[in-house]
């Protein structure tokens, strides 16, 4: 059976075998427009609030944006195809969702990129953009990444690693404030066979307040200078520690919240300078790492989108990442580089060059 006669078939069995599920979503907002099953405006926090996060994001719109070739430029206004697609491609990876705005006529075809942020799919199907409390019916099209959780809206890979993302932002915070702040009460001073005067106590104040707190006050010393009693007892001070913050501990944490991270984009590790001492280690490691993120990720994705622009009567043929001709990561690197996927100083870091070299 050829092509033209099972479309033809699928278009017969399409108009007499409708389906009589029940569509239904407890999001619809006023005028029947679906709410996203997440937050929107959490997943652009989250792409400023963690390196990592936002690395994986850039390096597979990156990856996903390299075009082979392509008649997009022919739909395009005042931007060029790689732009167009980039843009797409980064909703995509941010939000799980990109949508393409249809304007002129059949003669003069036209584009747009409509910001997924902005964009709402109603319980027709229809595409809105909001605007506040303002939906603007908008002729666009939508593509998604597949989620159990909503029959409308797509889901970004990384869903899953959000609170690894939380806490690791919630570390940076904690750790910001102690060095602005200085107000956990991390040590005593404690004077022995004697109390303190007003004025040691004055003294010892100002200086935990304007010389002990801040980064530029590191290491600072307090003098004390105590008399000896009338008994002629010799009175003691000590500094002891009250509680210490376990830095290693938060360091572990973080180390465990990065690398879920990284594992729920599929970008390998070692492409965001991550190298553990469990690696498989050896001159090949990003290779392997690189051959799975190939097959698993990129080409399923790259597949998506071509079958996307081509539902709209564009060509696009994306560029396969192929490393199968190198030997060692010091040929796949600066492949990645020349590529436009990597900059030298992620690729120095891979390689484990300094970067003044």
């Amino acid at each position: 059976m050829s092509e033209a006669q099972k479309v033809g078939k699928s278009k017969v069995v399409a108009a007499n075998a409708q389906s009589m599920q029940i569509i239904d979503e407890d999001r619809i907002a006023s005028g029947g427009v679906i709410t996203p099953f997440f937050d929107h405006a959490k997943c652009l926090k989250l792409y400023y609030a963690n390196i990592y996060h936002r690395l994986c994001i850039n390096i597979k719109t990156k990856i996903l944006s390299m075009i082979e070739e392509t008649d997009l430029d022919k739909f395009l206004v005042g931007v060029t195809p790689k732009q167009f697609l980039s843009k797409s491609i980064l909703d995509l990876e941010m939000y799980g969702n990109m949508y393409t705005e249809r304007a002129g006529n059949a003669k003069y075809p036209a584009l747009y990129h409509l910001p997924a942020k902005e964009a709402r799919i109603g319980k027709e199907r229809a595409i809105y953009q909001t605007s506040g409390f303002k939906q603007t019916l908008i002729n666009a099209v939508h593509l998604g990444y597949d989620s159990p959780s909503s029959r409308f809206y797509g889901e970004p890979d990384y869903l899953a690693s959000i609170n690894a993302i939380l806490t690791n932002e919630n570390i940076d915070l904690y750790n910001q404030a102690f060095f602005e702040n200085g107000a956990m009460p991390r040590l005593a001073i404690i004077f022995e066979n004697s109390e303190p005067s007003e004025e040691q106590i004055e003294h010892i104040t100002n200086f935990l307040r304007t010389s002990y707190r801040g980064v530029g006050n590191a290491h600072k010393t307090l003098l004390l200078s105590v008399p000896s009693n009338v008994d002629g007892t010799v009175p003691t001070i000590k500094i002891e520690k009250l509680s210490a913050t376990e830095d290693l501990s938060f360091e572990r944490l973080r180390g465990i919240n990065r690398d879920d991270v990284v594992a729920s984009h599929g970008v390998p590790p070692r492409m965001v300078g991550i190298v553990n001492a469990g690696g498989w280690g050896g001159s090949g490691e990003l290779m392997g790492q690189l051959h799975t993120f190939n097959e698993i990720c990129i080409k399923p994705k790259q597949q998506l989108l071509e079958e996307y622009f081509a539902s709209l009567g564009i060509k696009l043929i994306l560029k396969p990442l192929d490393v199968t001709n190198f030997k060692d990561d010091s040929e796949v690197v600066p492949n990645l580089v020349s590529s436009g996927i990597l900059t030298p100083i992620e690729a120095k870091n891979i390689l484990g060059w300094s970067k003044n070299v």
